[in-house]
């Protein structure tokens, strides 16, 4: 394993761009509700980056993981569920900045020759996710390299969800369709970084709906939280038991890019949020205009600032 940051040029020159992985690794500053850190997603992406680097390792001995430093920041925190685009612990770019960064990264790298980058970003939003997914095509069509968005693709997903098969029917129930912030992120981070989890998550109420419409109409009131689920449902061993399965998952996503397989071919997370009108009216379709005024907003600062 490289840090990018480390090298100087001949070493960077040096690197075989065949056998030469680039990792990219993000952090959403999003609010978690009272009792998780806003740099939830970021601290699962970097305790992802690493398992994938040592997975490449494993797998690839004679290939070179070169590790960028995080990027800390994503596009539409989990409160525009509700419609807020203002809340204690998120500090989100626009998602065309973030297509832009993106897409920035993959010129520089296509530039100067290597093949093969993995996006690590593990944050859900509809508009953060198309973001990235549209950075990685661009990398294809422009430099004919492979660029994967691993949170983007549903395998990777549904290693995650799978592993809460094994919930009894009274906390699914209780848990309800989570959204955000709920058992799963509660039991992840008990099991990666409990520390940092809010004690009083014990006797968190459940705040959440049976049905997805639902859920999204919990996150309007004034006073929601900032979460959907049950946090009290948590456990460290339910965290391990998710983490297991979707590392894997993702590792396993990731070698076969290596191996030859195209990223692209594999479902995407954001088209299967496109196609559902709840989170098109709900979500995707505010949070973009909510980005188009910004943009105009910023420009118009611009424009009397530098006539």
């Amino acid at each position: 394993m490289r840090r990018i940051v480390d090298l100087n040029t001949d070493q960077i020159r040096a690197l075989d761009r065949s056998t030469t992985v680039v990792f990219l690794t993000g952090g959403m500053l999003e609010e978690h509700g009272p009792y998780l850190p806003a740099f939830t997603d970021g601290f699962l992406s970097d305790r992802l980056t690493q398992e994938l680097v040592q997975s490449l390792a494993a797998e690839k001995p004679d290939w070179t993981a070169l590790v960028f430093p995080q990027i800390p920041f994503g596009a539409s925190g989990s409160n525009e569920l509700g419609g807020k685009f203002v809340f204690p612990g998120t500090y989100a770019v626009r998602p065309s900045t973030l297509r832009a960064v993106f897409m920035d990264l993959a010129t520089e790298l296509g530039e100067q020759g290597f093949r093969w980058i993995v996006v690590v970003h593990v944050h859900g939003a509809p508009l953060h996710i198309r973001a990235i997914d549209d950075a990685s095509d661009y990398f294809h069509d422009a430099y004919g390299g492979r660029m994967v968005n691993l949170w983007g693709l549903v395998p990777v997903l549904a290693g995650w969800g799978g592993a809460l098969a094994g919930l009894t029917d009274d906390e699914k129930k209780e848990e309800g369709v989570s959204l955000h912030g709920g058992m799963d992120e509660h039991s992840l981070m008990l099991y990666l970084q409990a520390d940092l989890v809010a004690p009083a998550y014990k006797t968190a109420p459940a705040v959440t709906g049976t049905t997805l419409q639902e859920s999204f109409d919990a996150a309007k009131p004034a006073s929601w939280p900032g979460y959907l689920g049950s946090p009290r449902l948590a456990t460290a061993s339910l965290g391990q038991r998710i983490w297991e399965s979707f590392a894997a998952v993702a590792s396993e996503q990731m070698l076969r890019m290596l191996d030859g397989a195209d990223p692209a071919a594999v479902q995407r997370y954001a088209d299967l949020l496109e196609k559902n009108p709840i989170y098109q009216e709900g979500w995707i379709k505010p949070a973009a205009a909510h980005d188009e005024q910004l943009e105009a907003k910023e420009k118009e600062w611009l424009r009397k600032k530098r006539p």
